[in-house]
């Protein structure tokens, strides 16, 4: 077995060097896929970020880093990918490790719940997902994970400009990484409206995600754990279930029950370092409008602005509540932190450009 992984390493890292390069508009074509978010997270002032979050485009649209900020002073980053497997965010915590030093890690846990391991098109992203990426062992490995060791994958998903084998894309990305773009923190705002019925959760039935998907969720609980990093678990308010694969049917709530029975047993053994928060057990608490018409942009997975600024007020003060200005202290007016106000202006001008009111 050893010999077997020893192989299917080397081959992976062989087709790393031999694939071949493509078109790089991918990178403009889906910029919320994930790419601008890892590569503006290399941007941001070092040691700066006390909050990080991970996982899915809900984070990248839900997570509103500049309300944070200007309410709370909370210093965060949406580090996100479109449909971010549980895996990734793990290597992108470690990346993220390398150049900040957050006391607070947000996980979505949409994507574990929403995509098993024979979904069908859990390759179309990974791409956008490895993009962001500096070169790296780090990196080297991710791929090696994302595609089970499996070149002929690697040479079919992940091409030169998604893998760091592309000279050319690597001289234009260094000089990126020159330019000033640490006003990015991560989040977009949608400027859509829409109504949505108010999810109904199972209240018993429990069934865990992929053996992957707990796996990697472990190896998250033993990292911020060894590196003194509090990890909150949450679900960030959408509908519930809906059919993202013709002939599969979603049960995402059924692995939120599992979530939330696996993280008491953690507790309940002493480890305090790890919460989840239920949202569906308690969604009045959170002030997300589903059926007004006023916090959705569609008809099944996103906040919009006025919806993820509703979010970042409850998940704000939640924060600072749970771990208090020690662990996440407010950071306005301290020098190395004027990039966040920065944040704060470019978000208002988005918001007052599409004619919606800043909040």
């Amino acid at each position: 077995m050893f010999l077997k992984n020893i192989i299917a390493m080397t081959m992976s890292v062989v087709a790393l060097f031999n694939a071949v390069s493509i078109d790089t508009s991918l990178m403009f074509d889906r910029p919320n896929g994930g790419i601008r978010q890892g590569l503006y997270m290399y941007c941001q002032p070092e040691n700066t970020i006390d909050v990080v979050m991970l996982g899915s485009s809900h984070v990248n649209y839900g997570i509103n880093t500049a309300k944070l900020w200007n309410d709370y002073g909370i210093a965060a980053y949406d580090y996100s990918t479109a449909e971010q497997a549980i895996w990734t965010s793990y290597y992108y915590l470690r990346e993220i490790c390398k150049y900040q030093n957050p006391k607070v890690v947000v996980l979505d846990f949409f994507a574990p719940a929403a995509y098993g391991d024979d979904y069908n098109d859990k390759y179309y992203f990974a791409e956008d997902a490895l993009s962001g990426l500096k070169f790296s062992l780090n990196k080297r490995e991710l791929v090696n994970v994302i595609f089970d060791g499996n070149a002929d994958l690697i040479n079919k998903y992940a091409p030169s400009y998604a893998t760091g084998s592309n000279d050319d894309l690597n001289t234009k990305l260094k000089e990126s990484w020159k330019k000033d773009y640490s006003a990015y923190k991560g989040y977009t705002p949608s400027f859509k409206a829409a109504a949505l019925e108010t999810p109904v959760i199972s209240s018993t039935e429990a069934v865990p995600p992929s053996d992957k998907s707990v796996e990697y969720l472990n190896k998250i609980i033993d990292y911020t754990g060894e590196h003194g990093i509090k990890l909150y678990l949450t679900v960030i308010p959408y509908k519930v279930n809906t059919v993202r694969e013709p002939g599969v049917t979603q049960e995402e709530d059924v692995r939120y029950n599992w979530l939330e029975q696996y993280i008491a047993q953690i507790n309940a053994n002493g480890n305090n370092n790890v919460f989840f928060d239920y949202t569906f057990r308690h969604l009045a608490d959170t002030g997300i409008d589903f059926e007004g018409g006023t916090h959705f942009a569609d008809g099944s997975a996103h906040l919009n602005y006025y919806g993820s600024t509703q979010f970042a007020s409850y998940l704000g003060q939640d924060l600072k509540n749970r771990y208090g200005d020690e662990l996440i202290p407010d950071r306005r007016g301290q020098a190395g932190y004027e990039s966040w106000d920065a944040h704060v202006e470019e978000i208002r001008a988005m918001v007052e450009q599409e004619g919606w009111e800043y909040r």
